[in-house]
């Protein structure tokens, strides 16, 4: 007969403990499987929008012309003698007065508002925004010249009671613009597509951003391409690196 051998007390006491340690190991497994499940984590980080483009002349229908890219500012611009900014700000300050007394603006402006007011007035509808983070809103004019085949865009801003240009670009007839957050985009459209020159205060004037910064926060040095047309415009000149969207 085979022979059955007995336990003790110290053995059946050494398989009692064998089998509590295999269920502390089965638990845990199943802890850990149980970990690795999905788990409410909390309600999810609120997202902010991305910053959008907010057109300048929403109505407004740029013809197509053949392609020549804006020019940009050429010079720190002067002062407008007996014009003083309101309490009212740049809004209390008739356009047509601020042209016709802007020394920095050439005889083809003057010229172009003997038409104003009336049908062939060029003069753009004025839009007022922050274009330079003070929250303290910019003139934005806009001027077409039919006969020169060019349109002006003009940025006026308040120093103080004084006012002074801190843009002055001429760019093909149809030039209009967005603002995206305090940036001023200029837009032209021609037979080659759709050219687009961004700028960005620099502490003195709207300059013309590098293409590595179209994105960025910091402020970029002024650029110095050519000046505006006087009596005669030439074609207009090239602004530094503008991107060119399809």
């Amino acid at each position: 007969m085979p022979h059955t051998p007995r336990t003790g007390p110290h053995d059946r006491g050494r398989l009692r403990a064998a089998a509590v340690a295999a269920c502390v190991t089965a638990v845990g497994l199943a802890g850990c499987a149980a970990e690795t499940g999905a788990r409410d984590g909390g309600v999810a980080p609120r997202l902010s929008p991305p910053t959008s483009a907010s057109p300048l002349w929403p109505q407004y229908s740029p013809p197509v012309t053949p392609t020549s890219e804006p020019t940009g500012p050429g010079r720190r611009y002067l002062s407008i003698k007996d014009v003083e900014v309101p309490a009212a700000g740049l809004k209390g300050i008739p356009v047509q007065e601020l042209l016709e007394k802007d020394p920095n603006v050439p005889k083809l402006v003057q010229a172009e508002l003997e038409a104003c007011p009336g049908p062939e007035c060029g003069l753009r509808k004025p839009v007022y925004r922050d274009l330079t983070g003070d929250r303290q809103d910019e003139l934005v004019v806009g001027l077409d010249a039919p006969a020169a085949g060019l349109t002006l865009v003009q940025v006026y801003r308040a120093f103080g009671s004084a006012v002074r240009p801190v843009l002055i670009s001429w760019g093909p007839l149809g030039l209009t613009g967005e603002i995206f957050g305090h940036d001023l985009v200029l837009v032209s459209t021609g037979n080659d597509g759709r050219f687009t020159t961004r700028y960005r205060w620099d502490g003195n004037v709207l300059s013309a951003a590098a293409p590595q910064d179209q994105t960025g926060d910091s402020a970029q040095k002024s650029a110095a391409p050519s000046p505006p047309p006087t009596e005669t415009p030439p074609a207009p000149a090239p602004t530094p690196t503008p991107s060119r969207t399809e």
